[in-house]
């Protein structure tokens, strides 16, 4: 037996839209936000994989200068 699910949860939210009741104005003026907003994610998104990409390149390269150095830590002195 399957769990109730309602009809608009298959819907995208643009399609979601439709069942909204608004002005054409609003409905307009909510796809554009709607649209915006994606663009807005599908950015922070890509901005975010390219930092991820920068700072393993970053932690690589100070991995392989830690190697090579082999500097022992400082130890304290005993009494």
């Amino acid at each position: 037996m399957k769990p109730y699910e309602q009809a608009t949860n298959r819907l995208s939210t643009h399609h979601q839209l439709d069942q909204i009741r608004m002005s054409p104005g609003e409905r307009q003026m909510a796809r554009a936000y709607l649209r915006q907003g994606e663009l807005f994610a599908d950015t922070l998104m890509r901005i975010g994989a390219e930092l991820r990409q920068v700072f393993g390149f970053v932690g690589r390269g100070i991995g392989a200068i830690a190697g090579r150095a082999k500097v022992t830590g400082v130890r304290p002195e005993a009494n």
